[in-house]
């Protein structure tokens, strides 16, 4: 009986979770983030402020959504043929997440200024780095690199797209087309040695 009780308070504060997490996307999405109040939230999830304050504040709750929305794009390990074009499967794995930053702008920007400020620091940011250098260095060692030029040429790539994402944040009016294109030019002349 003790264990059913406490097995329905956590399977309620889960709901309420949820809840509040749905009801800040939804605010950030058509208000956005700079106008979305945790009231507003509160009253939209229809849960208390502190019920809310509970899940996270404001900057917490953004990461948690947009955390939950990379995980769901994280690309998946696969065995693949000799790459054909390894420049061209690198930007594609790197350029999945510059599409989904520029998909929603104001909201990537904030997320980005949040970790920036290393307050709410994102887990699954710091995982998705080591699947990205991974997947890239594999990417790297099917077109014959050696698997430590490919480890440390993948580092590099991961840190240039890194760069140009939050310089693409930081820069309220730049396109993220221009950010792909800066970074397919690292990433082939990491590859190829030269700037196709």
């Amino acid at each position: 009986m003790f264990t059913e009780h406490v097995h329905s308070r956590a399977q309620a504060r889960d709901t309420s979770r949820m809840k509040v997490l749905s009801a800040a996307e939804d605010l950030f999405v058509r208000h956005g983030f700079a106008s979305t109040t945790i009231r507003q939230i509160a009253a939209s999830a229809a849960v208390s402020v502190g019920t809310v304050m509970a899940v996270a504040d404001k900057n917490g709750l953004l990461v948690e959504i947009f955390d939950r929305k990379i995980a769901s794009i994280q690309p998946s390990p696969y065995d693949a043929p000799i790459a054909q074009d390894p420049a061209a499967e690198i930007i594609d794995i790197l350029g999945s997440f510059v599409r989904f930053f520029a998909a929603q702008p104001d909201l990537a920007r904030a997320y980005t200024a949040i970790l920036v400020g290393g307050k709410h620091p994102s887990v699954i940011f710091a995982e998705l780095t080591g699947v990205l250098i991974k997947q890239v260095s594999d990417v790297l060692t099917r077109a014959g690199h050696p698997a430590t030029n490919a480890s440390a040429t993948a580092r590099i790539m991961h840190r240039a797209y890194l760069g140009e994402v939050f310089i693409w944040a930081g820069q309220g009016n730049s396109k993220p087309d221009s950010t792909l294109t800066e970074l397919e030019k690292t990433v082939r002349y990491l590859v190829n040695g030269k700037v196709a």
